[in-house]
Formats: structure tokens, sequence, C-alpha cells
């Protein structure tokens, strides 16, 4: 009888294990990590953004406090400053964010690294069609992109009042982009020898677009995390199912 225990409890834990060892790895690569649990802390590098205009809600589990809303009227963002760590001069990275719109009715942008007037990195934003999300992408001057040509084809499309996780991966390539873990149609193909950059333009959540555009987001942000990495779709899944 203690014998037939001990194996069964053995059994147990060797099933725990299993299970523990199969799930994705999350941490690797990470550079930027802002959950928007009521504040703006960057956990990786220890920056906190400054807000103007944010609240913080609940999040995609109801919890309050948990995410954090922007209004475009009240032209909402955050700020992190130069942030180094959200630049990807080798062309590899991996953004992540949940959102949850209430309409389409004007474009918006989720987040961004690059001046009104330069210089460029990005922005991730609905400026080529109002309905759909694009990882805009830049050289130094802004003259053409990494990633593409406009229009980008790298798209997801959005479903308003509803939460939905976008993963943009770009592995040097081709940018593609995963809505609520699955791969959407449509990539856009790296130009060889065009790079982008590691400026000193501010890491915006909330605000960004191309020359002379501020695209205010409205609506809500939560789990904002970056990698310097190509995730794969399984950890994408993952990610997507938290």
């Amino acid at each position: 009888m203690k014998l037939s225990v001990v194996i069964f409890l053995l059994l147990i834990v060797l099933s725990c294990k299993k299970e523990a060892d199969s799930l994705p790895d999350i941490t690797t690569g990470l550079v930027v990590n802002i959950p928007l649990n009521g504040s703006a802390y960057d956990s990786i590098s220890g920056v906190t953004g400054a807000g103007y205009f944010v609240i913080p809600i609940f999040n995609r589990h109801g919890e309050t406090n948990m995410a954090m809303q922007f209004n475009r009227n009240d032209s909402s963002f955050i700020d992190f400053g130069d942030l180094p760590s959200a630049s990807f001069p080798n062309n590899i990275f991996s953004i992540c964010c949940w959102i949850n719109v209430p309409d389409t009715a004007t474009a918006m942008t989720i987040l961004s690294k690059r001046g009104v007037t330069g210089p460029w990195e990005y922005s991730l934003d609905s400026h080529f069609s109002k309905t759909i999300f694009n990882l805009d992408n830049w050289v130094y001057d802004g003259s053409t992109t990494v990633y593409g040509i406009d229009p980008l084809k790298a798209s997801a499309p959005i479903e308003t009042q509803i939460w939905q996780h976008l993963a943009f991966v770009a592995d040097g390539i081709s940018l593609r982009v995963y809505l609520n873990g699955v791969l959407q149609n449509g990539s856009d193909d790296h130009h060889e020898n065009f790079l982008l950059s590691d400026t000193d333009a501010h890491f915006i959540i909330g605000n960004g677009g191309g020359y002379g555009q501020n695209y205010f987001f409205n609506g809500s942000i939560d789990d904002v995390r970056i990698y310097n990495i190509a995730l794969e779709q399984s950890t994408i899944k993952y990610l997507s199912q938290q």
C-alpha cells in the first residue's frame, strides 16, 4: 500500500514538472515590460513614463486599475523619454500589447519611437486605414521604410469594443503580425542594407504617426512587452491567452 502511494505521488510530481517545462519562455529577449497596472513603470529599465491625461481602468480580466485608458480628445499619451531598449538597430524585434478601442472614427497610434519631424524609428498606428493597424518603420531620416513599401501589408484588423492582442514580429527577413495569437495574411519584406536606428526619439505610448502628425490613441492599452528577438508563434499564442 505504501509503495503504491509513493508511486502515485511520484507520478503527480513528474506530471507537474512536465507541464511546467512545456510552458513557453516569455522572458528571454524581453527588453521593455510595461504592465500599465495603474502606473507607467517599465520593470526592465526602471523608467516610469510621464502620463498626460491617462486614467487607470479595468483590464481584459475585469480587474480595476490594471490597464490604462487614453482619450484622443484630451491628447492622452505616456512619454518614456529616450528609451534605448525600445530601439532595434539590428532590425529584429517583437512588439506585443493588448488594446481595446471603442471606434475607428480617426487614425490612432498605440505606440511609437519617432519625433514629429524626426528622427525616425517606428509608429504602430492606423493611418493607412482607420480599421487596421500597421507598424510604420523608417530609416533614420524618414526617407524610406526598412520593412515593406507603403501601404504596408502586415496588417491587424481592428475589432471595436473588445480586447485584442497584437504582436508585430520582425526577424531581419520580413515583418509579420499576429492577432490574438493567429498569424495574419500579409508581410513586409526587409529592404537589403536598410537599418532601423537607435535615435534619441522618445518612446511614446498613445501617440505617433508620420511627418508632422500626432495620431492620439482612443481606448485602453495593457501589457506592452517588447523583445529584441523574433518570438515563436507558440510563445505569442501563449501571451495572447494570458
